[in-house]
């Protein structure tokens, strides 16, 4: 991965210049239309992890959702479109992205988002929700990743579950176990190209 593909995860303002594209993908049969631009993560095609991890989802969902790390929101956008009745945050640090991630969620007709801009913790507060949806920055380093795993415990809702997808190579195994140690239920929901989508639940409420 190339410095300036980093600074999808640790510049809050990119340094690389502009330069916008488009691309148009389809998702459980619907057609969408992505704007990107340089300094943000996978900004020419939709990567392979995102795509399978909107493949397991249960669409719609329901109730309050959250895109963790939202990058230019296909994450987000995709679930607000085929859920109207959720409620969905998008959270970016990349200033950038977040725009994006604004103006895909208008061009896809999904007026049920809220984008938010910055360190997630800081911005999110005590937010909570039913579902945390993320494909993680797993560059910014396992420490990142596990207090995104341990945050996401705490904001989620009895019954609610946190689903997230990782390359098997960069350590899909061990963030596993971490699941199952802070989570009442952990689920391998789908396994291709190398990566695995994990689902981690916690228990209903009495």
């Amino acid at each position: 991965m190339r410095a300036g593909e980093l600074e999808h995860y640790f510049s809050p303002q990119p340094s690389s210049p502009s330069a916008e594209d488009e691309f148009t993908v389809a998702v459980h049969g619907r057609q969408f239309r992505f704007r990107t631009d340089a300094g943000v993560f996978s900004h020419r095609f939709l990567d392979r992890g995102t795509r399978l991890l909107l493949r397991s989802l249960p669409l719609p969902l329901e109730g309050e959702v959250l895109d963790w790390g939202a990058g230019y929101g296909p994450i987000g956008v995709v679930v607000a479109a085929f859920s109207p009745g959720a409620r969905v945050t998008m959270v970016e640090i990349n200033a950038r992205a977040a725009a994006l991630a604004q103006g895909n969620a208008e061009r896809n007709q999904a007026p049920n988002v809220e984008v938010l801009v910055g360190d997630a913790v800081e911005v999110l507060g005590d937010r909570r929700y039913d579902a945390v949806l993320t494909n993680p920055p797993i560059h910014a380093g396992k420490s990142a990743v596990t207090a995104l795993i341990r945050d996401a415990r705490e904001r989620l809702r009895p019954g609610g579950e946190l689903r997230m997808v990782v390359r098997t190579q960069d350590g899909a195994k061990s963030y596993h176990r971490l699941l199952s140690e802070l989570f009442d239920e952990v689920v391998l929901e789908d396994i291709r190209g190398g990566y695995r989508v994990l689902c981690a639940r916690v228990a209903p409420g009495p």
